[in-house]
Formats: structure tokens, C-alpha cells, sequence
């Protein structure tokens, strides 16, 4: 009889746990392939976040991939410059910069009021690893022109800023260059804070050596989720789209490595930006406002708990160097997805 009724009690087991994993399969693929209603409230996009807690890293990719892409209605080039004003903007006067503090506004009736303004449009991920036209897409192309990853800058710092990787270049308090920026076999070590040749000097805790950069400390955890919003929002399957990707080497489509995507980095410091410096207020305005002027929504500033069940840690980066790479879309050949953990999946 007590054999029986283990049996039973085991059998039991079975049925509920077999039902609570049907239940999550079924929850999530609805979850997943249900059509995202067209809103920027925050709690209505998300409102199938219980479904998904036990959902596999693919799943939950491809479900943030629909919410980042869904309703994104791209504004043109040209009117970035007005709208980059007003979303950014500081106070009534000035602009929030990612590089060089704040600036004059100096944007009227869509008119570019020449000198005085000092500011332009800076690429968080560079227009030559998969965003711009000299990487074949068009003017407009939505990633060339996608607010989220799009911010002012100081025109000068820019162009000094040019396609450099993201990289933590001091140490761990941003006083001092850290030991791998100051063993360079040409006797460099790293310039911080940034500056150029015409006297501009960037805000504190920026640095730059080689090709590397590092915003400022009031600026990490924001490109960090930009950039993370770029990799989960472009998978190459839309139009004028190309398969981005974060990892720890920046990279370009080859056919020598059988690769189609561009890759950019370095995702361990990204991550740990992200971790260390939390969504501040202003970053959530900016997100509300990006919302109004294109549509959709950064997840990782709504929820930026999500990030590491995205991308995994900065160790697994760091582990898996240039090979961790994934993509939600399907027109990628020559390369497979790569989990970073397997207790994530």
C-alpha cells in the first residue's frame, strides 16, 4: 500500500510538473507572437512580463526584440537635429551632451544657426559598423536615424570620439589609466580627460587611447543601454537593417570568417556600466520622449533587470571573448547562436 500510494504521489508529481511546463510553453508562445499594441505606457508593453519568467533566453530575446521593435516608425535625418534639442534637452536654454557637458541650443524653425552651435548628431554605434550609409544603407535608413542611439555630442569630441569601441580605460574610481592603457609598446598611455587638437576638453572620468573610448562616468550607464538596445533591436530582417551585435572585438561582415553581421564592443565593460550606474530620471524622460517622437520603447530603461537575462554577465563576456555572439533574426548564415550560460537557457 505505501508503494501504491508513493507511486500515486509520484505520478502526481509528474502530471503537475509536466502542467506548470505546458502552461509556460503555451503562456510564453503567446506571449512571444502576440501583436504589441501601439503605446508607450510602460505597463501595457509589459504586460506580459509573469509569463515570461520562466521563458528560455530565446524566448525572452524574441519577446523584447517585438516590444524595441513594433510601432518603430523612424524619423527622417534631417529632423534629428530639432528633436534631439527638445529630448535632450537640459533646461530651457541648453542641451544635454553625450560628450562635452551641455551646450547653447541653437536650433530654430529648422534652421542651423551656423557657428553658434557647437553641437551635431553622434552614432553611438558607429555609422561604419552597420548604421550608416557607408555601410550600404540609405540616408534615412531607421538605425542611422533611431533616437535611442542617437544623441548631441560636441561637435569636436565627435570627430575624436570617430568609431572607437567602448572600453573602461581607467580604473575602477576613473582617476588614474588602468594598467592595460598605460603598457602600450609605443610608450602611450591614455588621455583622460579626452580633449582634441583645437583645445576642446571633455567632461571628467572621459579617456581615450588607441582605438578605444570611454564616455563620461554620467554617461556609461546610458550608452551601455543604448547600446544593448541596438544589438536586441536590429537583427538585419527589417528593411535597410543590418545584423548588429555586441561582443568583445568590433567587427565587420567577412567572408573569410564566414560572418554577415557587424559586431561592436566591448560588451563586459557595457555590462558593467550597466550594472553600476542605474537608469537615472533624466534617462527615463528621454525614453518617454523617444517613445512620442519614433514610437517604441527602450527595454532595458524600463527594465533594466532584464539586461543579464539577455546578455549574461560581464564574466560570460569576457569568457567567451569575439564568440559570444546571437541574433533574433533569421537571414543570418555562416554563423550559429551562442549561449554565454547554459543555466540561463
Amino acid at each position: 500500500r505505501a508503494r501504491r500510494e508513493s507511486g500515486d504521489a509520484m505520478a502526481s508529481w509528474r502530471r503537475g510538473t509536466l502542467g506548470s511546463a505546458f502552461l509556460c510553453i503555451v503562456s510564453c508562445l503567446l506571449a512571444t507572437t502576440r501583436p504589441v499594441e501601439a503605446t508607450c505606457d510602460v505597463d501595457a508593453l509589459f504586460a506580459n512580463a509573469d509569463a515570461m519568467t520562466n521563458a528560455t533566453v530565446d524566448a525572452t530575446r524574441a519577446w523584447l526584440h517585438g516590444i524595441a521593435s513594433a510601432h518603430h516608425s523612424p524619423v527622417t535625418y534631417a529632423a534629428a537635429y530639432d528633436l534631439l534639442e527638445t529630448i535632450d534637452s537640459r533646461d530651457a536654454e541648453t542641451v544635454r551632451l553625450a560628450y562635452g557637458g551641455s551646450a547653447p541650443k541653437c536650433r530654430e524653425m529648422g534652421a542651423f544657426e551656423g557657428d553658434a552651435c557647437v553641437w551635431n548628431r553622434e552614432h553611438l554605434w558607429p555609422q561604419s559598423y552597420g548604421v550608416g550609409d557607408s555601410s550600404g544603407l540609405p540616408y534615412d535608413a531607421p538605425p542611422r536615424v533611431d533616437m535611442h542611439a542617437l544623441v548631441p555630442s560636441h561637435a569636436a569630441l565627435n570627430s575624436a570620439r570617430g568609431n572607437r569601441v567602448f572600453s573602461q580605460i581607467l580604473d575602477a574610481q576613473d582617476e588614474a589609466c588602468a594598467e592595460w592603457s598605460t603598457a602600450w609598446s609605443d610608450g602611450r598611455s591614455c588621455e583622460s580627460p579626452v580633449s582634441t587638437a583645437s583645445g576642446i576638453v571633455g567632461d571628467a572620468g572621459s579617456a581615450s587611447i588607441g582605438g578605444f573610448w570611454q564616455p563620461p562616468s554620467s554617461m556609461k550607464g546610458f550608452v551601455a543601454r543604448a547600446m544593448l538596445y541596438m544589438a536586441l533591436r536590429y537583427d538585419g530582417d527589417d528593411e535597410d537593417s543590418h545584423d548588429l551585435r555586441l561582443t568583445q572585438e568590433a567587427s565587420k561582415p567577412s567572408l573569410e570568417n564566414e560572418t554577415t553581421y557587424y559586431a561592436f564592443g566591448r560588451l563586459s565593460d557595457l555590462l558593467r556600466w550597466h550594472a553600476s550606474f542605474p537608469v537615472a530620471d533624466w534617462e527615463r524622460d528621454r525614453n518617454d520622449a523617444v517613445c512620442l517622437a519614433q514610437g517604441n520603447r527602450n527595454p532595458f530603461v524600463d527594465r533594466p533587470e532584464l539586461v543579464a537575462r539577455v546578455f549574461g554577465t560581464a564574466d560570460e563576456a569576457e569568457a567567451m571573448g569575439k564568440e559570444q555572439t546571437w541574433s533574433t533574426g533569421t537571414r543570418s548564415t555562416g554563423d550559429e547562436k551562442v549561449e554565454t550560460s547554459d543555466a540561463r537557457g
